[in-house]
């Protein structure tokens, strides 16, 4: 069955989104000064299937946000999402919507995502963050949730940087990769990728840099927690929101993991 396809409003009519002020090392590491942490929604091909990639990626102090999220999307083999690509709705939405939520079976009304701890970069915090992600939506007043599948040595098949060709297989993994070179220029953060059409999202952060957990800011490090919380909102089927407080504002402006009420209206649009 086809997923319902929505659009992402915001995001794809000004291409970028949650940046944040930080600073950050290259391969050398050397700090690299002043930047931003830019994220964006990108379409690229899968099996025949179009598929849904969103990067995070930290732009370098005086480079050009579009050429660095470009070229990200462009290392990822796909480009910039734009309106012909999604629909309209109310809510700004990344264009997944669950179809098990909404069929007449109350047994299948969850997304399992699996764990792989390998080079988890959070000193093996990484589970537990995003254990507190899951629970987050969870929790939220809809019919959405997550079901923590344990962990898995499998490498998120849809990520680019997994060995062999992309693909889909029908589990949702979330990992630790290294997701290309980070420079004075840019670094990709993070990526996630999702279909519209075939059920699956897998995640992947990156090795390149420092992060923490507990949803705490620590100097020179980005909270694992408040990343993967983000991310697993677009997971939900959330795109960014308006609202300064809310945990899908298009601004990452350090530890934020608690829904504000929009996070909440937007899930519960999705998910009555």
């Amino acid at each position: 069955m086809k997923k319902l396809t929505i659009a992402m409003l915001v995001l794809v009519a000004a291409g970028l989104a949650f940046v944040a002020q930080s600073g950050f090392s290259d391969d050398r590491g050397q700090a690299a000064g002043e930047g931003r942490v830019v994220s964006a929604l990108g379409v690229g091909n899968v099996q025949g299937e179009r598929a849904f990639v969103h990067v995070t990626v930290l732009v370098g102090a005086g480079q050009d946000e579009h050429a660095a999220v470009d070229a990200a999307l462009q290392e990822q083999g796909a480009r910039r999402a734009n309106r012909s690509d999604l629909e309209s709705a109310e809510y700004r939405a990344s264009g997944l919507v669950w179809n098990q939520f909404s069929d007449p079976d109350p047994n299948n009304n969850f997304v399992k995502q699996n764990y792989n701890p390998a080079n988890d970069q959070t000193g093996g915090n990484g589970e537990g963050a995003l254990l507190a992600s899951q629970a987050t939506w969870t929790n939220a007043a809809s019919s959405f949730a997550f079901q923590y599948g344990g962990q898995t040595n499998r490498c998120p098949s849809l990520v680019k940087e997994c060995p062999g060709e992309q693909a889909f297989d029908g589990l949702h993994d979330v990992g630790w990769l290294d997701l290309g070179r980070c420079s004075a220029r840019r670094c990709t953060l993070g990526v996630t990728w999702y279909s519209t059409s075939i059920d699956e999202a897998d995640m992947a952060l990156t090795t390149r840099v420092s992060w923490s957990t507990g949803c705490t800011n620590v100097s020179g490090r980005y909270d694992a927690q408040t990343v993967l919380t983000h991310e697993n909102g677009h997971v939900v089927g959330l795109g960014h929101s308006s609202a300064q407080q809310a945990v899908m504002y298009a601004y990452y402006g350090g530890a934020r993991c608690p829904l504000h009420q929009d996070d909440i209206a937007g899930v519960s649009f999705l998910y009555p």
